[in-house]
């Protein structure tokens, strides 16, 4: 009998700690600013620099493989390149002013299995912003294709196949710090790939849908073992979000991510926007905040609106010049799981942004990246990535002034 009591019990009890880890958990909704100005209107592009070309081979094998079927040349009329973030570096890095880092993709999201072993990080290296390729004693990708015995699953339809995405870095401190989200992998594959200290191995307790890593270089070839940042698991987000597009700066202080968080539900958001872009802070840019101190990022106008009503923020990237803040925002119906818009939004707190209301692409386009040049005390030079969703990359540059982003900002 007494035993049969203690059995409940200890079943009650774990059913408890389940539900108070999936609670409801918020971010921090702060008040939006009041400004008067009215927002700039477009970004002009100095000139068109048009496609570029990618000398790199795009390798779906798992570690320790080396099937041909599985290695395909991305270069000239063969393009499938997907979310860029480039950075620049006017007298250049090991011989090379631009460093981009992207992911090979084919086809749209979810029509081809096989696409998923394609995205994997990879590295490239240019003087003209054009043409690309791998920077010396670099093979692309970084990091092989997770084996589906390092996988969990995703659904029930489909075979079992983890894969890595949406990746990000900056360069702080004479040091790269690349961020990406690795998808359906286990936690006892990735507790295999981190660097093994209990930091790393409590965030990896459990399985999660998402898992954002880090690796960081000092030359951009050689790179560190993984570190975790965080995970789609409570308490650093409402268990099984899709933690779209991690965006990561640096502003001289202190780190900060930006993300996309689909609205799925009033568990996790109280308001009725099909997504809503978060920003958590860091001092170290690995131990970010937990969801309940991320904070939601208001946009003063949402000209997206205006295309299409039931458009929302699919993709994001973040930058940052100066004092003054950019997301480059690829929009579009994320209840499709997809974008159609991108535009460009400017910030001098990081949390309040106004929107040029002109988008820069209204059809077709997917997660772009905008990279200062250039700055002095009057204008701020920019390059733009501008990707889109049948696979190209096109290079522009547009010049922006300091006086009249000062000016909307009052």
């Amino acid at each position: 009998m007494f035993k049969s009591i203690l059995t409940a019990l200890c079943l009650l009890n774990l059913l408890l700690s389940c539900s108070r880890s999936d609670e409801s958990i918020y971010a921090e909704d702060v008040d939006s600013i009041d400004l008067k100005a009215k927002p700039l209107d477009s970004v002009t592009f100095d000139d068109e620099k048009g496609l570029i070309n990618i000398h790199t081979t795009a390798n779906a094998n798992f570690l320790g493989f080396n099937d041909t079927r599985f290695l395909l040349n991305i270069a000239n009329d063969n393009h499938s390149y997907c979310h860029p973030d480039v950075l620049y570096f006017p007298t250049g890095l090991n011989g090379f002013k631009y460093w981009m880092v992207f992911t090979p993709y084919f086809g749209a999201v979810g029509t081809n299995q096989n696409s998923k072993r394609f995205e994997n990080p990879s590295i490239v290296v240019s003087n003209d912003g054009i043409n690309w390729t791998n920077p010396p004693n670099l093979i692309n990708p970084i990091t092989a294709a997770p084996n589906p015995n390092e996988s969990i699953k995703e659904n029930n339809q489909d075979p079992k196949q983890g894969f890595w995405s949406d990746v990000d870095w900056l360069y702080v401190n004479n040091k790269f710090y690349l961020y990406y989200r690795a998808s359906f992998i286990s936690a006892s594959a990735l507790r295999k790939k981190v660097e093994k200290n209990n930091e790393n191995f409590k965030k990896l307790e459990a399985n999660a849908q998402r898992t954002i890593v880090r690796q960081t270089s000092g030359d951009g070839v050689n790179w560190s073992p993984m570190s975790i940042a965080f995970t789609s698991n409570p308490p650093f987000s409402p268990r099984n979000n899709h933690v779209l597009s991690p965006s990561f700066i640096y502003d001289g202080s202190k780190f900060m991510s930006y993300e996309i968080e689909l609205n799925m539900g009033k568990r996790s958001f109280r308001g009725n926007n099909p997504s809503y872009v978060i920003r958590r802070t860091s001092s170290d840019g690995l131990n970010f905040d937990q969801f309940k101190q991320s904070k939601i990022v208001n946009f003063l106008n949402k000209p997206w609106l205006k295309l299409n009503a039931a458009y929302s923020p699919w993709h994001i990237q973040a930058t940052y010049v100066d004092g003054y803040y950019f997301l480059c925002i690829a929009i579009g119906d994320v209840k499709k799981y997809t974008s159609e818009a991108l535009y460009v939004a400017y910030s001098k707190d990081g949390i309040n942004y106004q929107v040029f209301p002109k988008a820069i692409l209204e059809q077709n386009a997917y997660r772009s990246a905008i990279f200062p040049m250039k700055t002095d005390e009057k204008i701020i030079q920019m390059g733009a990535m501008i990707a889109t969703k049948s696979g190209e990359f096109r290079y522009r540059e547009f010049t922006l002034s300091k006086e009249k982003i000062d000016n909307c900002w009052k």
